[in-house]
């Protein structure tokens, strides 16, 4: 049975919060119990995550590392557009969290490669600068253009956030606050997804503009050192459901990731 790692971190009450997080192998179908999480606009809120503070702003990052990439998927959901909690079920993920970016029309915005079959094809964008792939080795890597050895799994999207170890800064024309969703890979080959958002507004969080600055303070206080992140789809059609937690979408997700 697959395994992962789930880092869940916990927070200290003091006035210099400090986080200490230990992970822990997960197993799928391990019974989780404790507490209802308080809800805001019904949905619920998860406990602790990671605190991080910007600009006068404060928000949550919650977390999932996955060390075999094997146990990834990546899974259309443009024509059906079913919600994520029936998508989980169906596909029986351990974690479900949202893909990249859609058209209007119901398709993806760029490279688009789901079990070995391509969608679509990449196409050059300043937004949409990155892939995220996983080839036939299994290997998980975050490109600025589509690797060339053959792919079981890639998504184009963006905007690139970390490369080669270095935080990027980012010039946006147009930008707003929105929860962002973020995949990373570390120099261990494991996949990181990340989902960062106001703790008293679930689907709202930083501007695109601060992400490189949120992962270096996220980088910092989960003690995880991402070789490489991108940008992937955020604010109402984002979605991140794991044992631990459950922050849903509000309008449909064009695709997603499957955890096993």
């Amino acid at each position: 049975m697959k395994t992962l790692k789930i880092l869940i971190a916990v927070s200290l009450l003091t006035v210099a919060a400090v986080f200490v997080f230990e992970g822990f192998k997960k197993e799928k179908g391990k019974e989780v119990t404790g507490e209802p999480s308080p809800e805001v606009l019904g949905i619920p809120i998860p406990k602790g995550g990671i605190e991080i503070k910007i600009n006068d702003r404060s928000y949550q990052a919650q977390f999932v590392v996955v060390e075999n990439a094997q146990a990834i998927s990546l899974l259309p959901n443009f024509e059906e557009k079913q919600t994520s909690q029936v998508l989980l079920e169906k596909a029986q993920c351990s974690v479900l969290v949202n893909g990249g970016y859609y058209t209007s029309e119901g398709s993806p915005t760029g490279l688009f490669i789901t079990e070995t079959k391509q969608l679509k094809r990449y196409i050059e964008t300043s937004l949409s600068n990155a892939v995220y792939s996983i080839n036939d080795f299994e290997t998980p890597r975050i490109t600025r253009l589509t690797p060339q050895d053959p792919l079981r799994v890639a998504l184009q999207n963006g905007p690139l956030l970390i490369e080669n170890d270095e935080v990027l800064k980012l010039s946006l024309k147009r930008d707003e606050e929105a929860r962002r969703v973020i995949v990373g890979v570390t120099g261990e080959n494991e996949t990181v997804f990340i989902i960062i958002y106001d703790a008293n507004s679930v689907f709202m969080g930083p501007r695109l503009q601060e992400l490189p600055e949120v992962l270096e303070l996220f980088e910092k206080n989960s003690q995880i050192d991402l070789a490489d992140a991108m940008n992937l789809d955020g604010g109402s059609a984002s979605s991140f459901i794991s044992q631990e937690i459950s922050l849903r979408e509000l309008s449909p997700i064009g695709s997603y990731f499957c955890i096993k």
